[in-house]
């Protein structure tokens, strides 16, 4: 079965964002004399890391982002977007961010965080992580 591929809602405008670009996937091994050897398996990154921190906002958009959560499937994947979730970085830095070596496709690390700030605020962190489909 093909992955659905569910856009982020557009209402939600992160606060702050966080990212690490991954790595090659390798393996490496040391004998008993110290002698190391690499092995690469491929030459695209992968386990990219986005975080995304939604600071004092309504609990109608955290309800939201908690409701995209819940949406997602075993092999559902999220889409962002110029206005949804990209909002506010440049469009370079926002293209590595997105595609790193190749497209990749965003799921959920961990589940969402939710922090009640005050009545009707709240604070909602999420991470993801990126994976290169294989079909």
């Amino acid at each position: 079965m093909a992955p659905t591929l569910r856009a982020f809602p557009q209402a939600a405008v992160p606060t702050g964002r966080s990212y690490k670009p991954g790595r090659l996937p390798q393996t490496v091994f040391e004998a008993q004399n110290g002698a190391t050897t690499v092995i690469s398996y491929g030459q695209n990154f992968v386990n990219a890391e986005l975080t995304l921190d939604f600071n004092n906002i309504s609990d109608e958009i955290a309800a939201d982002l908690l409701v995209h959560y819940g949406s997602m499937q075993d092999d559902d994947y999220t889409v962002f977007g110029n206005a949804r979730g990209w909002q506010g970085i440049g469009a370079d830095l926002q293209g590595v961010m997105e595609n790193g070596e190749k497209v990749l496709r965003w799921r959920y690390k961990v589940p969402p965080q939710v922090t009640s700030v005050y009545p009707g605020i709240s604070s909602v962190q999420l991470q993801f992580i990126g994976l290169l489909y294989g079909a």
